[in-house]
């Protein structure tokens, strides 16, 4: 039996945060919880011994795990075994969920199970609102109870995860971002949550557009709607989501 669960998780808007945390919970006896949102040395790395479970949970950016975090993903080391985990915006989650175990079997960890959940999408409140709700926290919950009498049983056989090899192409680089409007009031709570340091911290006015990774954490953190895209060019993608990833998903299970 396992000593006790680690947990890592990258999110900007807090979603991928509550899933993690409950799977966590289910399991239970928690070691430790380790916020990756905020970047600061991508060298650092993180060491977990064979009595350890691990999760690591990420948002996916159009199918695939997110570029910007892919230097600290690889700084996660250990010998046990692991719970690869993606949350997504009610559209798909693709390949992200194998680039993810790749990554981690890679870092020596064997893969016990994994799954993909649901939370608001970063570009449209209108899809997948206010998700994860009780419901995906639930599922969440109870996954982690199914992981650990898995672990109990001595269960260590390998799920298979939906997703290709190779991985679908990267988005295209856009360069654009989210800036103040004429509701904006100052608070500085935008720049408290970008996790890349794209907001100038003096002036949330003055916005870094190339190192904007467009997580939308600063539009959906603002009391006043403060925050908007000029020109927005992924316009059309905002328009397909409101029009064709409306209905409601659920999380995908594997163990």
């Amino acid at each position: 039996m396992i000593k006790g669960v680690n947990y890592y998780y990258f999110s900007p808007t807090n979603t991928t945060k509550k899933i993690v945390e409950e799977i966590a919970k289910g399991i239970g006896n928690i070691l430790k919880g380790e916020n990756i949102t905020f970047i600061k040395d991508n060298r650092e790395k993180y060491d977990n011994s064979e009595e350890v479970l691990v999760i690591v949970g990420v948002p996916v950016y159009g199918g695939r795990v997110p570029k910007i975090i892919l230097n600290t993903l690889k700084g996660i080391k250990g010998k046990g075994y692991v719970i690869p985990v993606v949350v997504y915006g009610n559209r798909a989650y693709e390949d992200a969920l194998v680039e993810l175990e790749d990554i981690l079997l890679a870092n020596g960890f064997k893969i016990l199970a994994g799954g993909a959940f649901i939370g608001e999408h970063s570009y449209s409140k209108k899809v997948g609102t206010n998700r994860p709700d009780e419901k995906d926290l639930s599922i969440a919950y109870s996954f982690g109870k199914e992981i650990r009498k898995k672990l109990e049983n001595k269960d260590i056989s390998t799920p298979i995860f939906s997703g290709n090899r190779p991985y679908k192409a990267d988005m295209p680089i856009r360069i654009f971002a989210p800036i103040p409007n004429e509701k904006c009031n100052m608070c500085m709570k935008c720049w408290k949550v970008c996790p890349v340091g794209a907001i100038d911290c003096n002036d949330p006015r003055n916005v870094n557009l190339e190192k904007c990774i467009h997580c939308y954490a600063c539009v959906k953190v603002c009391n006043f709607n403060g925050r908007e895209v000029i020109n927005n060019p992924v316009q059309p993608i905002i328009e397909m989501l409101e029009s064709k990833c409306l209905i409601r998903k659920e999380p995908e299970i594997f163990i």
